[in-house]
């Protein structure tokens, strides 16, 4: 798999806001995995907003426990074209008055995030990174 910094066109890919889903290790060992939104910081980092409050799937106590990550984000047109982010959560910060997942629904949704209650911020540095293209 290829290492950072990511390409332009792979940070184009996952700037677009395709479907995407995270894969987080239990701590006591399974895989999880749920849908998640995530924002491009640069070429080597994505962060994420994790309700703070939440207990389904509780992808913060995950990440606390087990910092390794695995984000697929899926081609809007083909799900064949995607791009597998493998990552360290390495940071943890309050996502303060909520502005970073309020960005989150401008790219996803087009419209502000409407459940208002704590969120946690992840910086995740990017370890390395795979992209499938579908066959013509």
């Amino acid at each position: 798999m290829p290492t950072p910094p990511l390409p332009p066109e792979v940070q184009a890919a996952l700037a677009e806001p395709p479907p995407t889903v995270i894969a987080t290790v239990r701590p006591d060992g399974p895989p999880v995995t749920v849908p998640t939104w995530y924002l491009v910081e640069d070429d080597r980092h994505l962060l994420l907003s994790i309700d703070a409050t939440n207990a389904r799937g509780d992808r913060l106590a995950h990440l606390r426990a087990h910092p390794l990550v695995s984000i697929t984000a899926l081609g809007r047109e083909s799900w064949y074209d995607a791009v597998t982010v493998q990552g360290r959560a390495v940071e943890f910060f309050d996502d303060v008055d909520l502005e970073l997942v309020d960005r989150m629904p401008a790219v996803h949704t087009g419209g502000p995030y409407r459940i208002r209650r704590p969120r946690t911020a992840v910086r995740v540095e990017i370890i390395d990174w795979a992209r499938s293209v579908p066959k013509t």
